[in-house]
């Protein structure tokens, strides 16, 4: 296993680490082969439609407070095909005035001919959080990897406006030990406000899709996720960086219309990636 390292941490007051190892097995289904954790990460056994395995990552607390700090660490051996979620929305809660931070970071190694789908239920930002979320991608150039982060500012449902705080988010992914991509966002609410930034708009989506290499289904996955946007009541880009390499991103003023907008793009991107029909997570439907 390659020895990646991500930031160095600091010393926060409550550590969570989970780590996954994914093996495909002899008659072609994913298994869990190996878990560790320590503190409030768990995962549920795995559910299964056909080859690919659901995997939902729990953490009980339902949301991050000053000073927690979550590592999740998950590969994929050659051929496996896992599909990574969570059963509900996750928080970031308002920090302290010492402005200590709610530390999320998260590893994912995708071995050779191997299918990976991260694809995270939506995290809302309180007024006053102080959020730094890290995802590192590590892709062989023969897997395949489609991720989102969905975050929502602000509590529209209370009128709790995200009016103080900052988000920073980064994301990087590899292949062959080269950098494929970056991207790092830091939202505040001068840039949520600002019509260069959010424009006022609270719910924002970010997906990144990385197609083996070599692969000819470019064009067609832009095609259709773009008819699936048609009707986005936000707005909305799909765009190809490279032969191989999509930007999805989505903004919107409702949560809800992101949500279905991203379980509909799972359905176009995964049966194009998996070759046939897909099933949502049924966590999703509850």
């Amino acid at each position: 296993m390659m020895n990646h390292c991500l930031s160095d941490k600091p010393d926060h007051e409550w550590l969570a680490t989970l780590s996954c190892q994914f093996h495909q097995t002899s008659i072609g289904n994913t298994a869990l082969a190996e878990i560790s954790h320590t503190g409030p990460l768990r995962v549920q056994k795995l559910f299964h439609d056909q080859d690919l395995a659901h995997c939902y990552v729990l953490h009980p607390p339902g949301g991050m407070v000053s000073g927690d700090d979550l590592d999740c660490r998950f590969r994929l051996h050659p051929r496996a095909k896992v599909l990574i979620t969570t059963p509900a929305s996750g928080k970031l809660y308002r920090a302290r005035q010492n402005g200590s931070m709610q530390t999320t970071r998260t590893m994912i190694e995708v071995d050779a001919e191997a299918t990976c789908a991260y694809l995270p239920q939506d995290t809302i930002i309180f007024d006053g959080a102080n959020g730094d979320l890290e995802t590192q991608i590590f892709v062989d150039p023969s897997a395949t990897y489609f991720g989102w982060e969905h975050m929502v500012f602000g509590r529209s449902a209370g009128s709790l406006p995200f009016s103080s705080g900052r988000l920073s988010q980064r994301l990087t992914v590899y292949r062959d030990h080269h950098l494929l991509y970056r991207d790092h966002m830091r939202i505040d609410p001068d840039i949520l406000a600002s019509a260069s930034g959010l424009d006022g708009m609270t719910s924002l989506a970010s997906g990144l899709l990385v197609l083996r290499q070599g692969s000819e289904e470019t064009d067609s996955v832009i095609v259709g996720c773009r008819k699936i946007l048609e009707d986005f009541p936000g707005k909305s880009g799909v765009t190809a960086i490279r032969d191989g390499l999509i930007s999805i991103r989505l903004l919107s003023d409702r949560a809800e219309d992101t949500r279905k907008a991203l379980n509909l793009l799972w359905s176009s991107v995964g049966d194009q990636i998996m070759a046939r029909t897909v099933e949502t997570p049924r966590i999703w439907r509850t």
